[in-house]
């Protein structure tokens, strides 16, 4: 018999300071566990916060963000936290992974631009191992942006000594990587893409599966493989969002791994 999940919305409690994270790793997981029936509490994306971010977008100040700040709240971060406990509940926790779930592991609207007012049209999110930082760690990131919502693992920027590594790795192992990244790239949705610094034509992409590692990849400042599900179909889904999700967090887990040696920050689901 199956012992139930808590309830991790029950037992929060916001003026107390408790443990985000799970035991340190053991041993690692090769196989990730999905619970047979979600327990869910995200009800689903909203037009309005696409309608909000689309203004954002249009308008990328704090100025603009201002007059935002009711529908971001509301229709954007309560929603995301939410979708972030779902994630806890049917993902971190059957699987007694070592991450870090609750401190920072959002990111801004507004921009660090030495007071320029900048402010970002989307926002995301990753869980992190608890030895490091969110922007310093592989990342499986959650997006939410104008366009809709992503799923991917992504490595580089601050996290150079990882970047190192999972270059070195994808060196030394070249076929043992895109045994790992084909499969996706062969399925609708899926991109493969390199930067070097910020913004669109920094990046080099990939669509289809590769017959080789891309020469981007030794000069990238970071790498991602990234799932995008557009906005029609991210409302469509509501609640559903999550299943999704944690589907792709699965595909792209072989990966995640891959960069981290075959099993750094995870622990045995069965404690041994």
């Amino acid at each position: 018999m199956t012992t139930p999940l808590p309830n991790l919305h029950n037992r929060r409690m916001s003026d107390q300071s408790t443990p985000t994270a799970i035991d340190p790793p053991q041993k690692p997981v090769t196989a990730l566990h999905q619970p047979d029936t979600l327990d869910l509490s995200f009800e689903g994306w909203s037009p309005a916060v696409f309608e909000m971010l689309d203004r954002l977008r249009a308008e990328p100040h704090i100025d603009q963000y201002k007059k935002e700040k009711p529908g971001v709240t509301d229709h954007l971060k309560d929603p995301f936290r939410r979708y972030r406990d779902d994630l806890v509940v049917n993902w971190v926790l059957p699987n007694r992974l070592g991450f870090e779930t609750e401190k920072h592991v959002f990111s801004r609207l507004l921009k660090n631009d030495f007071g320029a007012g900048g402010c970002h049209d989307h926002l995301w999110m990753s869980f992190y191992r608890p030895e490091t930082r969110r922007l310093e760690d592989v990342q499986i990131t959650h997006r939410v942006s104008p366009d809709g919502f992503a799923v991917g693992v992504y490595v580089g920027a601050y996290a150079t000594d990882l970047l190192e590594q999972a270059k070195a790795r994808i060196q030394e192992a070249p076929a043992t990587y895109l045994d790992r990244v084909n499969p996706l790239l062969e399925r609708e949705g899926w991109r493969f893409y390199t930067h070097r610094g910020s913004g669109d034509d920094n990046e080099t992409v990939f669509s289809d599966p590769l017959d080789a590692v891309p020469e981007s990849v030794d000069g990238a400042e970071g790498i991602y493989v990234r799932h995008y599900i557009g906005r029609e179909e991210t409302l469509a889904l509501g609640s559903q969002l999550v299943d999704r999700a944690l589907d792709l967090v699965f595909d792209v887990w072989p990966i995640y791994r891959f960069y981290l040696a075959e099993g750094v920050g995870e622990m045995d689901p069965a404690g041994e």
